[in-house]
């Protein structure tokens, strides 16, 4: 009789420890599965937050901007309701809801310009990043190609605004010390990245391109003076600047032959 008592409890006991062993190795797999899916939804996280944090707001449309803060939240949510409870992330989260609300209540943030190069590098990195998320988006049948088009014509107004913030900047700094021939090679660079847009709507930059010409006809006296104390380093910038009395010509000559077309098409 004791000896079926005694194996009685000897199978009780494996029985136990299978248990505990089985529910300890549940346990350290779920402990790494959790781990695993924090990791996925922070990485996910820091691809958007600098999208936000960094990228100047007056760069992007609101509808876009706001889409990716929805999108930010939305990951920084899932992470919560994982169980993630660490005080790290939860400070994080509050932080984040705030400007995300923020970003939601402001449709025409302040404009912070470009200042220099380094800046300007970056902005173009992260308007890349913004665009790569688009395309996914797509991909993933997330966004109408009508609305994707409509994101990627934003991104690339925001380049050339880039683009020229960041040699307006630098022009800017050469009139500060009267340096009238380096200002010159800075403004003819914007004239050069509008010439991306030969042929279609100048709207968008139509002011821009106005007022850098105004400038140049007002410095282009005084940088003929600093000329004649030195080498001659404007003959590049005066051939650009003929080339783009040629390309406003082209505009007006392709905005007057499309509204013929249309008229003839009618008729």
């Amino acid at each position: 009789m004791l000896i079926f008592i005694f194996l009685g409890l000897v199978v009780v006991l494996a029985f136990v420890t299978i248990f505990f062993v089985h529910h300890r190795k549940a346990q350290e797999e779920k402990r790494i599965q959790f781990e695993r899916l924090v990791r996925e939804l922070e990485q996910q996280a820091k691809r958007v937050e600098p999208l936000l944090t960094r990228l100047r707001p007056h760069l992007l449309p609101y509808d876009l901007r706001a889409a990716l803060a929805e999108r930010w939240i939305r990951i920084l949510h899932n992470r919560r309701d994982l169980g993630d409870k660490s005080e790290a992330f939860q400070a994080h989260l509050q932080e984040a809801e705030q400007l995300v609300s923020e970003i939601k209540s402001t449709s025409q943030p302040q404009v912070q310009r470009i200042a220099d190069n380094k800046q300007g590098q970056e902005a173009l990195n992260l308007l890349k990043n913004v665009q790569y998320l688009i395309m996914k988006e797509y991909r993933e049948n997330k966004i109408s190609e009508a609305k994707g088009q409509e994101y990627l014509t934003s991104l690339r107004h925001a380049a050339t605004q880039v683009v020229v913030e960041m040699n307006l900047s630098q022009a800017e700094q050469q009139l500060e010390t009267k340096k009238y021939r380096a200002a010159m090679i800075y403004y003819q660079n914007i004239l050069k990245e509008l010439k991306k847009y030969r042929g279609t709507d100048q709207a968008q930059f139509r002011d821009v391109y106005n007022d850098v010409r105004a400038t140049l006809d007002r410095i282009k006296p005084l940088a003929q003076q600093e000329l004649s104390q030195g080498p001659n380093l404007l003959a590049d910038g005066m051939q650009a600047e003929e080339e783009e009395d040629a390309f406003q010509s082209d505009i007006q000559r392709a905005v007057i032959a499309g509204k013929e077309r249309a008229r003839q098409s009618r008729g």
